[in-house]
C-alpha cells in the first residue's frame, strides 16, 4: 500500500475533538501572544517565537482528568504544562475577587486600583502593560470567566518567572519518561545488555509499545513492563511533539510517513470509539465493512455517534464528510499496518531521538540549551526594560491624569457661562444658575464615572427630577 495523504480533511475535526477529549473543560485552543508584536497572536503550536506568552481560557475546571492508576509516564500535552500556572493564576484570582466583591460598585473599584492614581487603593509599582494585565484578569473573575495565563502577568512572574518554552516542557517530560522506564527496568529484572540500541515503536493506533533491538525473550519481556495505562498514548504524543521539524530543523522520514497516515488513523479511532471495534480486522467485502454480527459497520458508528449527541456527550461533527473518508479508507484497506508509527531509541538509561541531531537525548541537546539560554536572555532583559518603564511612567502623568486636567479646563469652561459672584460670600443665591450648562457638566461627569449619587440614585436636577441626598465626587 503506498504512503499518501487521502483525506478531505473532515477526520482533522474530530482529532481535534480526540486530542483534547480530556482539556475541552478547561482550556480554549491555546493562543500565544509574540513578545516582540504583543497585539500578534499565534497558536501554541507555532515555534517561531522562544517566549510562550499567553493562554486564554475560556472555562475553569479544578483539575486535569484523572489519570489511569497504571499510568506512569507522565502526561506529554501543552495542557499538563500550563497547570501549574492555571493553579497559581485561579487561587490568586478568587482571593482577590472575593475583596472585589465586597465594594459596592466592584468594576469601578477594579479601575480605580489600576488607573485612578488619586484613589487610595490605587496599586503602585506596576507597568501600564502589567495594570491592563492585571485590570482585565480581574474583570473576567468577575464576570464568572476564568484568568487568562500571562507569562508578563505580576503573579507568574513573582512565582515562575515566566512561563517555560514548549522546549523545555519536552525536555520535562523527557526526563520523567527516563526515570519511569528505568524504574520499570529494574523492578521487572530487566537488563538491555551492554552496546544494544533498543528501539521502542508505538503504533498510532492502540499505541501499543512494540520493542526492537533486542531478543525475542527480552523484547516480550520490555513490552509487558512498559505496556501499562496510557503508557503508549503519552509516548506517542510525546515523541510528535518532538519533531525536529517543530523547532525548524529537518524532518526525520518517520515524521512524513506518520504525518501521511494521521487522518487514516484518527478514523480508525473514531470508529473504535464509537463502537469498541478494531476496523482493521473486520470482513471487508465490496466497499463494505461489516460488523461480528453482520452489520454495516458505518451504520453501528452512526448510531452511536446519534446517541452520544443526544446525551451531551460529544459535539457536532460534519459526519457527511467523515464518511466521504471512511469510504476512502475502506478501499484502501489496512495492508501492511504492522510498522507504521513513531520509534525512539534507549541507550545506556536514556531514551534518544533517531535520525536527527536535534533531539533530546545525550548528544542532541546543543541546540537545546541555545534555546534556554536564549529564553532566559530574555527574560534578563525584560526585566531590565520592566524597571526602565517603571521608572520612565513615574515621572509621566497617567492617561487618568490627563483626562482630569482635560476635565478641568472643560469645568472652568462650562462654571465661566454661570456668570461672577453667583454666589455670595455668605452662600446666599445672587442669582439663578445656568442650569443648562450646570447638567451638561454634571451629565460628562457621570458618564465618566466621577460622580456617584450617594442614594445610589441617578442623578437628576431642578426641573428634571429631585436629587436626594448628595453627590460623591471622585477627583
Amino acid at each position: 500500500m503506498s504512503v499518501s495523504g487521502i483525506g478531505s480533511g473532515a477526520a482533522k475535526e474530530y482529532s481535534a475533538l480526540y486530542s483534547n477529549q480530556a482539556a475541552a473543560s478547561r482550556h480554549r485552543v491555546g493562543e500565544v501572544k509574540a513578545p516582540a508584536k504583543a497585539d500578534s497572536v499565534v497558536k501554541t503550536r507555532q515555534r517561531e517565537q522562544d517566549v510562550p506568552a499567553y493562554a486564554e481560557r475560556a472555562s475553569q475546571s479544578g483539575s486535569l482528568p484523572q489519570q489511569d492508576s497504571a499510568t506512569t509516564f507522565p502526561m506529554p500535552s501543552i495542557i499538563a504544562k500550563y497547570e501549574k500556572y492555571t493553579k497559581a493564576i485561579d487561587e490568586h484570582y478568587a482571593k482577590v475577587n472575593e475583596e472585589n466583591r465586597k465594594f459596592d460598585n466592584p468594576s469601578k473599584h477594579i479601575w480605580d486600583k489600576y488607573y485612578n492614581t488619586k484613589s487610595p487603593y490605587y496599586v503602585k509599582g506596576l507597568t501600564r502593560r502589567e495594570r491592563e494585565i492585571c485590570a482585565e484578569s480581574e474583570r473576567r473573575v468577575l464576570h464568572g470567566l476564568p484568568a487568562a495565563v500571562n507569562s508578563y502577568d505580576p503573579v507568574i512572574q513573582k512565582n515562575f518567572g515566566g512561563i517555560m518554552s514548549d522546549e523545555e516542557w519536552n525536555d520535562e517530560v523527557r526526563g520523567g519518561m527516563n526515570d519511569s522506564i528505568n524504574r520499570l527496568f529494574a523492578e521487572n529484572g530487566i537488563d538491555i545488555p551492554e552496546g544494544a540500541e533498543l528501539r521502542l515503536r508505538v503504533d498510532p493506533y492502540e499505541y501499543k509499545i512494540h520493542a526492537g533491538g533486542v531478543d525475542e525473550a527480552l523484547a516480550r519481556q520490555i513490552e509487558e513492563a512498559l505496556n501499562r495505562g496510557n503508557n503508549g498514548r503519552y509516548l506517542y504524543e510525546h515523541l510528535r511533539w518532538c519533531n525536529p521539524a517543530n523547532n525548524g530543523f529537518e524532518q526525520p522520514r518517520q515524521y512524513l510517513y506518520d504525518t501521511a497516515y494521521q487522518e487514516k488513523a484518527v478514523m480508525w479511532h473514531f470508529v473504535n470509539d464509537m463502537t469498541g471495534l478494531d476496523m482493521r480486522e473486520l470482513e471487508n467485502r465490496d466497499g463494505v465493512i461489516y460488523t461480528p454480527d453482520g452489520r454495516n459497520l458505518w451504520d453501528a458508528v452512526t448510531e452511536q455517534y446519534n446517541e452520544k449527541r443526544a446525551n451531551g456527550e460529544m459535539d457536532a461533527l460534519p459526519m457527511e464528510s467523515l464518511y466521504k473518508d471512511y469510504q476512502v479508507f475502506v478501499n484502501e484497506g489496512w495492508d501492511k499496518e504492522g510498522e507504521r508509527g513513531l520509534t525512539i531509541g534507549y541507550k545506556n538509561g536514556s531514551l534518544y531521538d533517531i535520525d536527527t541531531d536535534y533531539g533530546y537525548g545525550p548528544g542532541q541537546r546543543e541546540w537545546l540549551e541555545d534555546s534556554r539560554n536564549r529564553h532566559s536572555q530574555y527574560w534578563g532583559n525584560y526585566r531590565k526594560e520592566q524597571e526602565e518603564t517603571l521608572r520612565r511612567e513615574k515621572a509621566e502623568p497617567t492617561a487618568f491624569e490627563k483626562w482630569l486636567d482635560g476635565q478641568m479646563a472643560y469645568t472652568e469652561e462650562v462654571l465661566s457661562e454661570l456668570g461672577n459672584r453667583t454666589y455670595g460670600k455668605s452662600g446666599t443665591l445672587l442669582s439663578q444658575p445656568n442650569l443648562k450648562a450646570m447638567q451638561q457638566l454634571l451629565d460628562y461627569a457621570v458618564s465618566n464615572g466621577r460622580v456617584v449619587p450617594l442614594t445610589k440614585e441617578v442623578l437628576r436636577l431642578q426641573g428634571r427630577g429631585t436629587l436626594r441626598g448628595g453627590l460623591d465626587i471622585k477627583a
